[in-house]
């Protein structure tokens, strides 16, 4: 049972680049270890292909190599965050359009595959600077529940649940910038994510 973990920095978090079998210390190395003891005669191989910064674009261009040339029986995608910082970052605007164009060939891309794909939602906390993320975020993330309604795919919606548990529980205890994941954080998207994986393993 192949798990391959394909995003941005919350996927990457840490791991050594030159190492493939490294998992990082985030959500991916957490999910792993917890599906482990969950499932002792699942004989797991967990790819994380995390890489920090990327947008839906960079993945696109790395999708082959890094997905479909594993051949896995599962696929977790998680990126968009960056397709809203770039605009403030660097200037550079990721239109919904193209938004959209490049997560579903990602999407269609590892279907081919015929494994079985999970969607994370990219997220951002009401923190600091990130607060203007907010409506180029939900707009992206309107077109990830529309693309995961069209091709009937699990979507863990971290988004929506970390602005749920953030009205009562202050932010900094599962971000330190509004993005990046505390290990609380990375607790919170594995258990998310192992719900559902649940779903289909026996």
């Amino acid at each position: 049972m192949k798990i391959v973990f394909f995003g941005d920095s919350i996927t990457e978090s840490g791991r050594n680049l030159l190492d493939p079998g490294d998992l990082g210390v985030g959500y991916v190395k957490i999910a792993a270890g917890k599906l482990r003891l969950l499932y002792p005669d699942i004989p797991f191989t967990f790819v994380n292909r995390g890489v920090g910064g990327e947008r839906t674009a960079e993945l696109l261009q790395r999708v082959q190599r890094d997905v479909v040339e594993e051949h896995p029986d599962f696929v977790v995608l998680q990126v968009g965050i960056n397709d809203v910082w770039c605009r403030f970052s660097r200037g550079e605007e990721v239109s919904p359009e193209a938004f959209r164009k490049n997560y579903t060939a990602l999407t269609d891309a590892i279907l081919a595959t015929g494994a079985k794909l999970f969607l994370i939602q990219p997220y951002a906390l009401k923190m600091e600077d990130k607060a203007r993320f907010r409506p180029f975020l939900a707009k992206f993330n309107e077109i990830i529940r529309e693309i995961a309604k069209e091709r009937s795919l699990p979507l863990i919606p971290v988004d929506e649940i970390f602005m749920g548990v953030t009205q009562d529980i202050d932010p900094k205890q599962f971000s330190t910038d509004g993005v990046h994941p505390t290990h609380r954080g990375c607790r919170y998207i594995a258990d998310l994510l192992i719900k559902e994986l649940k779903k289909c393993l026996h």
